[in-house]
């Protein structure tokens, strides 16, 4: 009685343990799956030539606005920049630019003699800058459109020829740039031209010459 009591109790003992021992051996085959799986892919390097890669250092603009020059009418002007690129955030830049001063308000006034001839009512100016992009940032046109911009400042130093002189100058500035496909960007610009202006007194004021523009930009 007590041996077929034992070979009962063995019996139900082997039947408890064997579905153990089979998930336990399942779960081994598992782990090798997954851990062949994890190393068996081979990724090949792909070789590159970096001197392919679009740098863009170079830029290359044309603008046109309104200049408004301190006691003078405000009138169209144009120009041209070229600029490079040192780095993400610092480039520097060249431009010139050419404008008219009109009347002033004192000759509108007096109806009087003319205090310039026409030759010297020409502006044209050639400014050096050095400019730091400071909040890069994007514009969404619509839900799926999305455009990379900009905000810049910018100073520099150059030469204005007005009034049979040439005035040294000091230009500031603060810029939008939108870059609407690559290599291709328009910028919205104010800068104040700063000169010592004469033509009124013996003494030289200093005038704040203001300027707004709509530029386009290409890369190269």
């Amino acid at each position: 009685m007590e041996i077929r009591f034992r070979s009962i109790l063995l019996a139900i003992t082997f039947l408890v343990m064997m579905p153990t021992t089979q998930l336990a051996a399942q779960s081994d085959e598992i782990d090798e799956d997954e851990n062949t799986s994890l190393i068996e892919p081979e990724i090949e390097r792909v070789e590159f030539d970096e001197s392919q890669i679009d740098s863009y250092d170079f830029e290359l603009a044309i603008y046109g606005g309104v200049l408004a020059l301190e006691n003078f009418d405000t009138n169209p002007v144009l120009g041209l920049k070229i600029g490079y690129h040192v780095s993400e955030d610092f480039f520097v830049q060249a431009s010139y630019g050419n404008s008219d001063s009109g009347e002033t308000s004192f000759e509108k006034l007096s109806g009087g003699a003319p205090l310039l001839s026409d030759d010297e009512r020409d502006v044209e100016y050639y400014i050096f800058s050095i400019g730091f992009n400071l909040l890069p940032g994007e514009a969404f046109l619509t839900d799926s459109t999305t455009l990379n911009t900009v905000l810049y400042v910018s100073g520099g130093m150059g030469i204005t020829e007005f009034a049979g002189d040439d005035r040294s100058t000091i230009a500031v500035a603060v810029g939008y740039r939108t870059i609407f496909i690559d290599g291709f960007s328009v910028d919205v610009e104010m800068r104040d031209l700063i000169f010592d202006m004469d033509i009124f007194g013996e003494d030289d004021d200093t005038t704040h010459n203001l300027e707004l523009t709509l530029s386009l930009n290409l890369f190269f």
